[in-house]
């Protein structure tokens, strides 16, 4: 699976995905669910790399019986605020975002999950984060 990463803009983000072949109605279920689990963590504001003193904190010890500090009151949320359709055409799909305040761990953790599904349930040749909506990013695939 091949990521590119193009133009971002938080506020108006373009998903695209090339399958190597078109993807089956299970399939498409499961990459609803990924997009949808994803965007309902964002909703929440589950990405914000500002608030992750767990990792920070496994870095130098065990997390066994370790104090969660909730921290700064004045820290940012991080919070997606919308999410289109998934688009269908043949081989390709894509979605469109607005991402608000989340902060780019949430790109890393959208790039391992889809990495996943590529690996277990829909091969995935490329994923495109940016750019724009009005045309796949690959060009025609029929020349």
């Amino acid at each position: 699976m091949q990521v590119i990463l193009r133009e971002i803009n938080w506020t108006d983000l373009w998903l695209w995905l090339l399958f190597e072949e078109a993807p089956a109605e299970r399939q498409r279920l499961y990459l609803e669910q990924v997009l949808d689990a994803w965007y309902s963590l964002g909703l929440l504001g589950g990405f914000n790399a500002s608030r992750l003193p767990l990792h920070e904190a496994a870095e130098d010890l065990s997390l066994s019986y370790a104090t969660y500090d909730l921290g700064a009151e004045d820290v940012m949320p991080a919070l997606m605020h919308n999410m289109g359709d998934i688009e269908y055409d043949g081989r390709t799909a894509k979605c469109w975002f607005d991402l608000g305040t989340a902060d780019s761990l949430s790109l890393d953790v959208l790039i391992n999950a889809v990495q996943t599904l590529n690996q277990e349930y829909l091969p995935v040749e490329r994923l495109v984060i940016g750019g724009s909506g009005d045309a796949p990013p690959w060009g025609n695939l029929d020349e």
